[in-house]
């Protein structure tokens, strides 16, 4: 297919760099040196992820003294009983992974897309002045990101050993009210995924602020008629999709954990607290991460609109005084009556066009992806209500 000639143009945001300062994109970097615009293989990713944490639990539950699925009176929840923690290292870790190494190739893909179909338009000077500032800023960003991954995955670790340490409980990770071996493993592995969570949190944010930057230097042409139903900028809207998709699968964790330790332990108090702080979390986290992203597109495009009813409504108001002063001396004749017609659909163009980088498609499939693991929790409540009540 023919390219147009817009796209055929240079981004201008060719050296955006959201990574300086980031450990984990510098490790992803030499694993593989990919083209702009590719993102890194999900399987090598997969595998690696596997690797630094799934791999290393399953070989020292095989290697430990207790079993994988017997249940005993001190023994209540074997590790294959335990869904909570295999979503979370077969699904939940891997996808964080994958998500926080391709945001990078994402973010630049994205923006491309949109000044290829000129929606966003920012030139050369503007281009490099923000692309210097960012990379500054995303340094200090991911810098401070990683600070506080390291206490928050302290955190959750002490509470993850005074939760499920007690004899009383019955986990898996523990005898007699002592770490087992593959208790040290699976701490450790929570500890990762949580130093993560900070990043990937921090990176949505800096984006949103650079996003705010970008809008704020360049000039939105949107349409009213444009295919993709967003005024061409449905890329920056799937943006903000694919993070709800992430949080989507962490909130199917939050379900297991509301179902799996409830369901077959003596819950102490710490793990309500747990439990009640990352509903809570998902509750307010997720139409924000999907939202915020977008926030600088929506004033932009708004502002466009504004600007573009006002240049309608002077002229409008020109013709009308215009003619004001002309019925007092002569008939308004079919020009006259053409003028103001094309004037109305104008603004009725104008008036059309969109205000949010999104059509309703993304809208509903943002719903179903917020609200399933709501139901998922919900459903699984009930069913463990329904089994405790019918069959012990």
């Amino acid at each position: 297919m023919k390219q147009t000639p817009s796209s055929n143009r240079p981004s201008m945001l060719l050296a955006l760099d959201t990574t300086s300062g980031s450990i984990l994109h510098k490790l992803f970097g030499y694993a593989n040196r990919s083209t702009l615009g590719r993102t890194f293989p999900l399987s090598t990713i997969y595998i690696a992820s596997l690797a630094l944490t799934f791999f290393p639990l399953l070989i020292a539950v095989l290697l430990g003294p207790l079993s994988l699925s017997e249940i005993t009176p001190t023994h209540k929840l074997p590790f294959l009983y335990d869904w909570n923690v295999l979503f979370m290292f077969l699904i939940s870790f891997p996808s964080l992974v994958i998500c926080i190494a391709n945001d990078q190739n994402i973010l630049l893909s994205s923006l491309m897309k949109v000044e290829a179909d000129e929606s966003l338009v920012i030139d050369k000077e503007n281009a490099s002045r923000v692309c210097i500032l960012w990379k500054k800023r995303f340094r200090k960003i991911n810098y401070f990101a990683y600070t506080l991954g390291l206490i928050a995955g302290a955190t959750v670790v002490y509470f993850n050993y005074v939760a499920y340490t007690p004899a009383s409980v019955g986990y898996w990770i523990a005898q007699n009210g002592k770490l087992v071996p593959v208790g040290f493993v699976l701490l450790y592995c929570v500890f990762l995924f949580y130093c993560l969570v900070p990043l990937l949190i921090f990176r949505i944010v800096g984006v949103t602020l650079l996003l705010r930057d970008i809008v704020a230097f360049s000039r939105l042409c949107i349409l009213p008629l444009h295919p993709d139903k967003s005024g061409g900028l449905r890329p920056m809207g799937n943006l903000g999709l694919r993070n709800q998709y992430l949080l989507t699968i962490f909130g199917l964790n939050i379900a297991l954990m509301i179902a799996i330790p409830f369901r077959y332990l003596h819950a102490p108090i710490t793990l309500y607290t747990l439990t009640i702080f990352a509903v809570i979390s998902y509750i307010i986290i997720g139409p924000i991460i999907f939202i915020a992203p977008l926030m600088p597109f929506r004033k932009g495009m708004l502002a466009m609109r504004d600007e573009l009813m006002k240049v309608v409504s002077r002229r409008m108001r020109i013709e009308l005084d215009r003619l004001n002063l002309q019925m007092n001396s002569e008939a308004i004749n079919k020009e006259d009556a053409d003028s103001i017609e094309m004037l109305q659909k104008i603004a009725s163009v104008v008036d059309l066009l969109p205000t949010w980088p999104f059509d309703a498609s993304i809208m509903r499939r943002f719903i179903v992806a917020f609200v399933i693991p709501l139901i998922s929790s919900l459903i699984a409540k009930a069913i463990s209500i329904f089994v405790i009540s019918h069959f012990k």
